[in-house]
């Protein structure tokens, strides 16, 4: 069943929601990881193979995604309702995935927070979200100064048109991500998101061959 609801209410309720399984998850997880303080900002290290403290956390990637897969660690409930109440899904990053993305990164200068920012991926598909653009700012803002979110911004890509948030808490932390698609986009969105992969996929075989 989907409910009828403001757009900006809805979304204000998936962050919100997201928000609390976000900081569950990761302070149990990091909790019970001996090392944790040796990690840095991950906003500020590089995915560089000689890069020490990249080379910790790349050792750690495994057993957060295999965490965040068990359906014993995740409360999925709280995700389960969202799906039956509005046009929402999500996913956790499979390892094999994650690692192809590492590959595809690594030696290229980038920050760790900037890349592995969706091993848990999440979308709400809103009508005509793209016409309250404005207020969505607003209040995505407003969510920003609360600390619910870390950060958004709004992609226009091709054809491909979506605002992500991130979720935070800490910079030492693996940030989660939302995305939120207007219905009348949705079509174009999964076609370019389609045409992005197989692009990588190429560039990768690429370079594999020089």
């Amino acid at each position: 069943m989907v409910v009828l609801m403001d757009n900006l209410a809805i979304i204000e309720e998936v962050a919100i929601a997201i928000k609390d399984v976000y900081d569950t998850f990761n302070t149990e997880f990091y909790s019970n990881l001996e090392e944790f303080g040796n990690i840095k900002n991950i906003k500020r290290i590089k995915m560089d193979s000689d890069n020490l403290h990249w080379q910790f956390i790349e050792k750690i990637i495994p057993s957060y995604v295999a965490t965040l897969g068990d359906d014993s660690q995740l409360d999925k409930e709280v995700f389960s309702q969202l799906e039956m109440r509005y046009d929402f899904r999500y996913r956790v990053k499979l390892r094999e995935t994650v690692f192809s993305k590492i590959n595809y990164n690594i030696g290229r200068h980038r920050y760790v927070s900037k890349v592995l920012n969706d091993f848990f991926g999440s979308r709400v598909i809103l009508p005509r979200i793209e016409n309250e653009q404005s207020e969505l700012n607003e209040l995505l803002r407003r969510l920003a100064e609360k600390r619910i979110i870390s950060r958004f911004y709004t992609r226009n890509d091709g054809n491909y048109r979506a605002t992500h948030c991130y979720f935070q808490s800490d910079n030492r932390y693996f940030p989660w991500e939302l995305q939120i698609w207007d219905k009348n986009r949705e079509k174009q969105n999964q076609l370019e998101h389609v045409r992005h992969v197989q692009e990588r996929k190429t560039q990768k075989v690429g370079s594999q061959n020089v």
